[in-house]
């Protein structure tokens, strides 16, 4: 039996309860959001802005957890993500711009509210080989091929070692390996096995848990991207 909740249940609850955002989190968003992933440099005053911050605790905030391939100099962050230095393991296209991305498959639901016009992200699945495709615009999926897929989301006490992390490098090659995106339920069955109290949900309901949607709330509120 597969794993697969619904934004009712309570275990899965459990999962999404993400009202306190650690800041780190935020920065590493915010920096996407900003750059629209890394299309061009925002000024570093720009992020201290958000983040509430001196700008140069904001640029070291930049440095240290900014998304993998973040530089902070010359009173600008920029992102490019080939300079990640862990491999690509998606593709994403973002209007006329294609590139690869590392991070855990949970992390497309996190940025692809916050960049323009659209964002596709196209992987394999680690099991079945098939290629996923998946749509989206800043307020909705567009498209998901096959409509099968479904992201891992890790269970509580797997994420627990990011908050001691050195840097997002380290959380990126230590734990957003281990959660990619499957082409079905089925496909992610050995991936829940190994993973207790892990769940998969799919794509569509993923974008509506409540912990997706307050998100998407607040990060466009804190970086303006409403105007």
């Amino acid at each position: 039996m597969t794993s697969i909740e619904n934004d009712n249940n309570a275990t899965l609850a459990d999962f999404t309860a993400g009202a306190n955002t650690p800041e780190w989190v935020t920065v590493t968003y915010a920096v996407i959001g900003l750059t629209n992933f890394g299309e061009k440099p925002v000024p570093s005053t720009r992020l201290a802005e958000v983040l509430g911050r001196p700008v140069a605790e904001a640029e070291a905030l930049a440095r240290q957890w900014g998304w993998p391939g973040t530089r902070a100099e010359d009173g600008l962050i920029s992102v490019k993500p080939e300079r990640a230095k862990s491999a690509a393991r998606r593709q994403v296209r973002i209007g006329d711009r294609r590139f690869g991305v590392t991070g855990c498959g949970c992390d497309i639901f996190y940025y692809a509210p916050l960049v323009h016009p659209f964002l596709q992200v196209e992987e394999t699945c680690p099991v079945t080989g098939t290629p996923i495709r998946i749509v989206f615009t800043p307020s909705r999926v567009e498209s998901v091929g096959p409509r099968s897929a479904v992201v891992a989301l890790a269970p509580p006490q797997e994420c627990a070692p990011a908050e001691t992390a050195g840097d997002v490098e380290e959380v990126d090659a230590n734990l957003c390996v281990q959660w990619p995106l499957f082409s079905s339920a089925e496909a992610a069955q050995s991936w829940l096995d190994a993973h207790p109290g892990g769940r998969v949900v799919p794509v569509r309901e993923a974008w509506d848990l409540s912990v997706f949607r307050d998100w998407r709330d607040k990060m466009s509120a804190l970086l303006n991207l409403g105007n």
